[in-house]
This record gives C-alpha cells, sequence and structure tokens, in this order.
C-alpha cells in the first residue's frame, strides 16, 4: 500500500509539473502569436511611411522642377526683350549723340548780354 501511495504522489507531481509546462507553453505561444501580428504591423506602419514620404518627395521635386521651368522661362524672355533693347540703343545711340552734340554746337546762347 505505500507503494501505491507514493506511486499517487508522484504521479500528482509529475501531473502537476505536466499541466504547469503546457500552460507555459500555451501562454508563450499565445505571447508569440501576438507578437507576430505587433510586427505585422509594425512593417505595414514602416510601409505606409515609407510610401507617404516618396510621394510627397515626388510631389515636391515635381513642384520644384515646374518652378524652375517657369522661372527658365521667364528669363529667357527678359533676356530676348534686354537683347532686344540693347540692339535698339545700338542702332538709335550714335543718332542721338549726334543730335545732342548738334544742338550743343549750333545753340544760342540764353543770356544776350554779352
Amino acid at each position: 500500500m505505500l507503494i501505491t501511495v507514493l506511486i499517487t504522489i508522484i504521479s500528482v507531481g509529475i501531473l502537476s509539473t505536466l499541466v504547469y509546462l503546457v500552460s507555459t507553453v500555451r501562454s508563450l505561444k499565445d505571447r508569440v502569436e501576438t507578437l507576430a501580428r505587433e510586427m505585422i504591423d509594425f512593417h505595414t506602419y514602416v510601409d505606409n511611411q515609407e510610401v507617404a514620404h516618396a510621394r510627397d518627395h515626388d510631389k515636391f521635386s515635381d513642384d520644384v522642377d515646374i518652378r524652375f521651368d517657369r522661372v527658365h522661362r521667364k528669363l529667357g524672355k527678359n533676356q530676348e526683350e534686354v537683347y532686344q533693347n540693347l540692339d535698339r540703343l545700338k542702332t538709335e545711340l550714335p543718332e542721338k549723340i549726334r543730335k545732342v552734340i548738334g544742338h550743343i554746337e549750333f545753340a544760342r546762347p540764353i543770356d544776350n548780354t554779352k
């Protein structure tokens, strides 16, 4: 009978240890599943952030390109106007200088007291 009691005590001890191990394994399994879901959520968040950042960068880059094109066109127009004005001045300036010199040479004095 003593052997039966000892076997029962040992069986209860082994059984309680097995129950503890099974519950620990289940707890660990649940924790691993939770961590896996959190990792997937984190990767999804990071991917979404990368896509948003790339989209913002592309939009900014396009805006900068458009602005540079506008400035380049305006500078081109202004440059053409400046060159046209310079060409006009090159042709008109000598004639204006001749007229002014002519007025100076043939001008009558305002003061007739002399």
